[in-house]
């Protein structure tokens, strides 16, 4: 199963066409490096969207990462990632040093307009539920003595795009480094402002402005 996922992940390489500027949106499910590296899979640069189903990663024998499905989509302003079934053995990492396990029932990340958020559902570490509700931006979980997480990581690049991480984990002083469900994208410039119309011009001895009527509509939701 771990060949699969490699191969997959392999194959999800994008080819930027020439003189042509590189896409401001991006979002790949999982990424690792340190002991054990992981590449950006699934991976999407620019309008797409891939996904990976029933993953294992990486080795033979007893799994380090397992999840039922790995999802990365993109399109101009919006991008987002999603891991389902995630499972971390963690205590297989080569350390000598025991760690808990982690798993999660959905873990999500979504950047939109340059806003990000995230989603998890049912997230365990050891066995023991973490409650995880509103989380702020940058918010930090000290879980064990060797293991740190970062819930709802949001860094601003230099080039003025936000990139979201559900779930970043530290491990043993960041010796190895997770990243579950990443999305990046850029602001959008925003709506061009309407020039100004004749009724709404001060009037003569300071009076209000003639009020223009001007045709709406309301969503409604529910």
């Amino acid at each position: 199963m771990g060949v699969l996922a490699c191969t997959a992940a392999a194959g999800l390489v994008l080819t930027a066409a020439p003189a042509t500027a590189a896409p401001a949106e991006s979002a790949y499910a999982i990424a690792a490096s340190g002991l054990v590296k992981i590449p950006r899979t699934p991976s999407v640069s620019g309008a797409g969207k891939e996904s990976l189903a029933s993953v294992a990663l990486p080795t033979p024998g007893p799994s380090l990462v397992g999840a039922k499905a790995l999802n990365a989509a993109v399109k101009p302003g919006h991008a987002e990632s999603s891991v389902a079934g995630l499972a971390l053995n963690l205590g297989l990492l080569p350390t000598g040093a025991a760690l808990p396990g982690l798993s999660a029932e959905v873990i999500e990340a979504d950047c939109r307009d340059g806003k990000g958020s995230v989603s998890i559902a049912n997230l365990k570490v050891g066995g023991k539920t973490i409650k995880l509700d509103q989380v702020a931006p940058n918010t930090t979980v000290p879980v064990a003595s060797l293991l740190e997480l970062t819930v709802n990581k949001q860094t601003k690049n230099a080039d003025g795009t936000l990139t979201v991480t559900a779930i970043s984990a530290s491990l043993l002083g960041r010796t190895q480094t997770l990243d579950i469900a990443s999305a990046t994208c850029a602001k959008s410039q925003g709506d061009t402002p309407e020039p100004t119309k004749p009724g709404n011009k001060p009037q003569p001895g300071g009076k209000a402005p003639k009020p223009t009527p001007v045709p709406a509509h309301l969503d409604v939701t529910g």
